[in-house]
């Protein structure tokens, strides 16, 4: 993990990455090769999918509007 959290960019991903949103504030990453990241916190961390269900999580539109959640979730609690 790095010392310092930081946004991610498209080419830190292989192509076929599936950028996903869970409960509307949790950026996921399912990795061709690696499996479900959770990118909470500005940094790749195993994720255990178990409890994904049809519902709660979704594809992002694009990359970008997946990064936007990864970038709240480096802002301090009411910010």
């Amino acid at each position: 993990m790095p010392d310092v959290p930081r946004l991610p960019t498209a080419d830190d991903f292989p192509a076929g990455t599936e950028f996903v949103i869970y409960e509307f504030d949790s950026p996921l990453a399912n990795v061709p090769g690696r499996g479900w990241e959770s990118w909470w916190g500005g940094w790749g961390k195993p994720y255990d999918p178990r409890p994904l269900k049809p519902g709660n999580n979704w594809l992002a539109d694009s990359f970008a509007q997946w990064l936007e959640v990864v970038e709240a979730t480096l802002k301090p609690a009411g910010q």
